[in-house]
């Protein structure tokens, strides 16, 4: 058992290893640089050690600290400033605001500097990628929930070559936290569910770790709702086929107080909010909706039909190729061209999918959804496995209907829970060839078994 355990522990290190062995070759995206801009927030409050400047209010103009630092999640600048510290930087190393300017090309943006050095942006980019590797391990554990040793390793190698996810989670953005401690409460989640349904108590650190990863994951950005929202699902649901409403009710009452609590730390690690943070909310969501209306007038290809986002949604974990940019002009940049070829031909970008392994992956997904749904497929013969990844894919899926623009760095919720799903199919369909060899067997030494009681 420990030769196995040491195993699983290289395993996780070599897929850390390749993720971090492609960061530096990851091509550039303009919000990387408002939010290292932006981590200038980290030397208010940790170097400084004024955090009461990093309260905002309104007015909130298009580009100003104030408007980006109640837009964005907290923990990626703090991270990104703690990893320019650490490599000797300072502030003072910093693009000017905002970081990028949106409504210049990129070859003026380089010119006036908006551009971080290699030395900068790698030094800013270091958490995010550690974030991504750690999230690995916690999709690891998932996996293993659902089929044990065999399904963790394919579910997390398959998680940790998708190109999208490494492109999006390598750079020095928001969504390397969002996997990392989205994932994190996600696991926790399924660990405290399965104990519940088995009806095991769950002691007191699983409450309290399903409340700091909810926190940090509302902390990395504000898309993370969706991991905790499901999270909580799943958990209530795990009382539903005990028929214990007195158990029912104490579990909603403790889900409560974890919420209540998730919303404390998200408000304590964003100190945008500190000043009211009712209103500093309202103002969060009038902001969001506002920047969401001048993405969709900027992108000719938004807001998208229903189609299309059904068509997203479905493509997108296995078959889309890789988005490197948004703005369309971008294509005609030499430099930005340039690092994506790069970066592309690196086999440290992934495994790109494409029609032909993208397309048996999501007809697995589809097949892992079926077995969600059918009794004798059950995952682990745990009724909350399947309900509860059901929970989660609907919730996920729900978000991205409401979603207009086709951003696929937008869509990266949904690679988890399609990864999961496609290694219950491959799970699935190895599990019908096993029945059927052993239905086989049988029936080949029916006729043996039948002569020796005759000849006896």
């Amino acid at each position: 058992m420990r030769n196995l355990q040491i195993i699983d522990a290289l395993w996780l290190l070599l897929l850390a290893a390749f993720i971090l062995a492609g960061m530096p070759l990851a091509s550039f995206h303009g919000d990387e640089a408002m939010q290292i801009y932006m981590s200038h927030d980290y030397a208010t409050a940790f170097i400084y050690k004024e955090p009461q400047r990093l309260i905002a209010g309104p007015p909130y103009n298009i580009d100003t600290d104030q408007q980006l630092r109640l837009l964005n999640g907290s923990i990626n600048r703090y991270g990104i400033g703690l990893g320019w510290h650490l490599a000797g930087l300072t502030d003072g190393n910093l693009p000017p605001a905002p970081g990028w300017d949106w409504g210049l090309d990129y070859a003026t943006n380089v010119e006036t500097g908006h551009r971080p050095s290699d030395v900068l942006l790698n030094a800013a980019r270091l958490s995010a990628t550690l974030f991504l590797a750690l999230s690995v391990v916690w999709m690891f554990g998932i996996g293993w929930q659902f089929g044990g040793r065999r399904l963790a390793y394919l579910v997390s190698g398959l998680y940790a070559v998708n190109p999208v996810v490494l492109l999006n989670g390598r750079r020095a953005m928001m969504e390397g936290s969002l996997l990392c401690f989205g994932l994190l409460t996600i696991l926790i989640a399924v660990i405290i569910s399965r104990k519940r349904e088995q009806g095991q108590p769950v002691p007191l650190p699983w409450w309290i770790g399903l409340t700091i990863a909810g926190g940090l994951t509302m902390a990395s950005k504000h898309s993370g709702l969706v991991f905790v929202a499901s999270a909580f699902g799943w958990i209530i649901l795990a009382e539903l086929p005990r028929h214990n409403w007195r158990k029912l009710a104490r579990t909603t009452l403790i889900l409560a107080a974890c919420l209540a609590l998730v919303i404390a730390i998200f408000i304590a690690l964003s100190p945008a909010l500190w000043n009211d943070p009712i209103t500093r909310l309202q103002d969060l969501i009038a902001v969001r909706q506002e920047l969401i209306d001048i993405q969709v007038e900027a992108d000719p290809l938004a807001p998208t039909t229903l189609e299309q986002r059904i068509e997203g949604i479905i493509a997108q974990p296995f078959i889309a190729p890789v988005m490197h940019f948004e703005v369309a002009q971008w294509a005609y940049a030499e430099p930005i061209t340039a690092e994506v070829d790069r970066y592309m031909v690196s086999p440290l970008s992934g495994i790109q999918l494409g029609w032909l392994f993208g397309l048996p992956l999501t007809l697995l997904a589809g097949l892992g959804f079926l077995a969600c749904l059918w009794p004798g497929l059950r995952l682990q013969g745990s009724w909350i496995l399947s309900l509860g990844m059901l929970v989660w894919l609907g919730v996920t899926v729900l978000s991205l209907m409401v979603n207009p623009l086709p951003w696929q760095r937008y869509y990266l919720p949904l690679y988890p829970v399609a990864t999961l799903l496609a290694g219950v199919g491959v799970q699935t369909v190895l599990r019908v060839i096993v029945q059927k060899r052993k239905q086989n067997v049988t029936i080949d030494t029916l006729p043996v078994t039948l002569s020796s009681t005759k000849l006896d």
